[in-house]
């Protein structure tokens, strides 16, 4: 028999990323449906419906991006590590962490710089805002530099765990 988990705060908060990724989708899904529905068989778009599957969609996307990171399931390529000779795998492994890690960091720094270009023109407060729904862009594209800095703390965090063994793992300090 399959063992019921509870829900906690704590796991609500430490995968925060995975159910913001999985909300957002599942929206964007029913809304997309519903529209085709509208719109093939009662002739009545929903017009604000592109708005917000977009905007849902780029926090599915940055979000998931992330979440992807914590859980190491994006694809890579590993052919540069593979024909190496055993000695410089893990030196070249530590470089591209740190060069990964300096990314993630330049990507974070730039898309904040964007949606503060979304909030400020020329140092001045004027919002930016959608055609339709007339609702902040900086809702939207707030996505990017959190997606961003949440992989910067994950690749920080497998930094220090993995490859300078700063953070030790809980299994293994049991043993």
């Amino acid at each position: 028999m399959e063992e019921k988990r509870k829900i906690t705060l704590k796991g609500i908060i430490l995968n925060l990323d995975a159910i913001i990724t999985g909300t957002t989708l599942t929206l964007c899904v029913i809304l997309v449906n519903t529209n085709i529905i509208f719109r093939r068989f009662l002739n009545s778009p929903l017009q604000w419906s592109e708005e917000v599957v977009t905007s849902l969609f780029v926090w599915t996307v940055f979000i998931g991006s992330a979440y992807a990171h914590r859980k190491h399931s994006h694809l890579g390529v590993d052919i540069l590590v593979n024909i190496l000779p055993g000695k410089s795998k893990p030196i070249v492994q530590d470089i591209m962490s740190v060069v990964e890690l300096l990314v993630l960091i330049m990507l974070t720094i730039v898309s904040s710089q964007y949606v503060y270009s979304l909030i400020f023109s020329r140092g001045v407060l004027k919002v930016a805002m959608t055609d339709l729904l007339r609702v902040p862009k900086w809702w939207t594209g707030i996505a990017v530099p959190i997606g961003f800095g949440l992989s910067t703390l994950y690749q920080v965090y497998f930094l220090l765990k993995d490859r300078l063994h700063i953070i030790k793992d809980k299994e293994a300090t049991v043993e």
